[in-house]
């Protein structure tokens, strides 16, 4: 979500989101609200963990979140086939 003068970012949200034994699993999520700082769930840790980041609410964090995924979406699927499978 974007504040209405279009100045700053107020919420995010960056998932990875996979079909696992056919149902659909967030494996990791990066993401903050207008009270709430930046943080992760890594849904792939047996229990999920919650860490806070130390990240500005910006199109540039956006962008770091998605390039995490991309660059390592197959080792978090592995990780959560792992530990939940």
């Amino acid at each position: 979500m974007i504040s209405s003068d279009f100045k700053e970012i107020e919420s995010l949200v960056v998932s990875l989101i996979s079909i696992i034994n056919g149902k659909r699993v967030e494996v990791i999520r990066f993401d903050c609200t207008k009270r709430e700082e930046m943080n992760v769930h890594r849904f792939y840790n047996k229990p999920p963990t919650k860490h806070y980041l130390k990240k500005e609410k910006s199109y540039e964090s956006i962008e770091e979140f998605m390039n995490e995924i991309r660059q390592k979406w197959t080792g978090y699927r592995l990780k959560y086939e792992e530990n939940y499978h």
